[in-house]
């Protein structure tokens, strides 16, 4: 007997499903909270209280949307799950709840320490630029702020994100809310759907998410407490638009230079890309100690060559066009150029 290849498929997921058991979400973040508790119990102790009040207000979806998000997970390991949180009585909010896997043995405040001192740089991930000081004075504001040490080392090694997003939020840097951070699960707002799907919206929006994406660029240069937050991938799917807020916000945190300005010089440097595709970059030059612009740079290649690339506006391309580029004779930095765009995308 031959079945057709629509008939193998349907049996393929009756085979899965027979031993597919569908638990309620609020089961499936404990059991996650308790497993990262196992790695690091000095990393996630006094995050049990928050998480636990989160597992119990999350709202069980059908039985079949359960199904099919545990289908889905046999084939598409990112456990990103879209939630509906709050009691009977208050109005439901939604909410995105993102865990990164990582493979690691336990771990202690000692090991943790260890492996931090011993990173090298990492382009892409997080780097936290080293100082001549003997404390690293972030892990001292960090501690400040409420965090645990081992819980800094911990993200600062394996996620940063949900860390860095909440002390932002704190801090009315444009992110979501986060809701709690469980571990190596981070319940945030939901912050409306990627900048992607804003590419052909109409003139008039795309030139107010353009104004906020340089205004973005430029507070995150400026940074917190002197401190100086470089994105290197300043890219449109990790960006979001809340149509009711009218607000663009940063959705991931995952690639992030940390400077501390406390530490340099105080003069600014110019970005120069380095040859290859994309953003290409040396860690080393964010280092420096000068003043980097790498941060609008990328956002006028983002507002060039994606969302305001088709605008029949001949002052507005030739602007961008200048700050992407930067010519020396003609340019020392790109603050300049990111405030006369401001200033053209007002008028």
């Amino acid at each position: 007997m031959h079945l057709l290849t629509g008939q193998l498929r349907i049996v393929l997921v009756l085979a899965l499903l027979q031993d597919l058991q569908v638990k309620p979400q609020k089961d499936i973040f404990q059991e996650h909270f308790e497993s990262d508790l196992q790695l690091c119990p000095a990393c996630f102790s006094t995050q049990r209280k928050q998480c636990e009040e989160v597992f119990e207000a999350i709202r069980e979806p059908s039985d079949l949307n359960k199904l099919w998000k545990a289908i889905t997970l046999l084939f598409d390991r990112r456990e990103i799950f879209w939630l509906e949180i709050g009691t009977s009585h208050e109005k439901s909010s939604w909410l995105l709840a993102k865990r990164k896997s990582i493979v690691s043995s336990n771990q202690s405040l000692s090991s943790l320490q260890e492996e931090f001192v011993d990173l090298e740089e990492r382009p892409g991930g997080f780097h936290l630029c080293r100082t001549a000081q003997k404390s690293s004075r972030f892990i001292n504001y960090l501690n400040q702020r409420g965090y645990d040490t081992a819980s800094i080392y911990f993200y600062m090694l394996h996620n940063i994100s949900p860390l860095l997003m909440q002390e932002l939020h704190h801090l009315d840097f444009p992110v979501p809310n986060t809701y709690a951070i469980c571990g190596l699960t981070h319940f945030q707002a939901y912050a409306g759907r990627t900048l992607n799907h804003y590419i052909e919206a109409g003139e008039d929006l795309r030139r107010e998410i353009a104004r906020q994406l340089i205004h973005l660029s430029l507070k995150l240069t400026f940074g917190f407490a002197d401190f100086r937050i470089f994105l290197t991938d300043f890219t449109t799917d990790n960006l979001a638009f809340d149509e009711d807020t009218r607000r663009v916000l940063l959705i991931d945190l995952d690639s992030v230079v940390m400077v501390d300005a406390a530490s340099t010089s105080g003069q600014s440097q110019k970005y120069e890309p380095l040859p290859g595709e994309g953003f290409t970059f040396d860690v080393s030059a964010f280092c420096s100690g000068r003043q980097l612009d790498a941060n609008v740079y990328q956002v006028c290649v983002l507002l060039r060559d994606f969302l305001l690339k088709d605008l029949d506006d001949e002052r507005l391309q030739l602007m961008m066009k200048k700050c992407v580029e930067c010519q020396d004779d003609l340019c020392d930095m790109r603050f300049q150029y990111a405030y006369d765009l401001i200033k053209l995308l007002d008028s």
